[in-house]
């Protein structure tokens, strides 16, 4: 959750105008503007599962016992899935985003997350409401997680 949170502060401080709509109406963007960071800044590069069954997927034949690997931002920004999938949205509808994989291995704290990530920034914005980033994150250094270790913001 810290990630999605640090990483949805840089989305929003790249993105100002989704961010000056959210604050000019949390109780009404705020649903919208986390599912958004979720898809842009998913907390896992990538999930490696084993097939149990055969199966194709675009036109790539899958044997049980083979290994499969899900990369999050590429399935969050699929041109076949996401109308404009590059671009920041907050008002975006529907957003049928992976951040906490799909089916039996969907994450059991996603209400949780998200309800963080929530509470978070509606708290943020109502103390601080020109908090800004100042500098580049300081990004954690992993091919599974998307992390940042530091962030610098201005508060004042």
């Amino acid at each position: 959750t810290r990630n999605a949170i640090s990483g949805g502060m840089v989305v929003l401080d790249r993105n100002p105008e989704e961010r000056a709509k959210l604050q000019s109406d949390i109780p009404k963007y705020i649903d919208g503007a986390v599912e958004e960071m979720l898809r842009w800044t998913s907390p896992l590069h990538h999930m490696t599962r084993e097939a149990t069954e055969d199966f194709e997927i675009r036109g790539q034949h899958i044997s049980p016992g083979e290994k499969v690997i899900m990369w999050y931002p590429s399935a969050n920004r699929d041109e076949d899935v996401f109308e404009d999938p590059y671009k920041f949205d907050i008002e975006r509808t529907p957003n049928d985003h992976l951040a906490f994989g799909i089916g039996e291995h969907f994450c059991l704290g996603a209400g949780f997350a998200r309800k963080e990530v929530k509470v978070m920034f509606e708290e943020l914005f109502d103390r601080y409401p020109n908090i800004k980033v100042t500098g580049e994150p300081d990004r954690l250094r992993s091919s599974f997680i998307n992390g940042v270790k530091h962030l610098e913001v201005d508060y004042k």
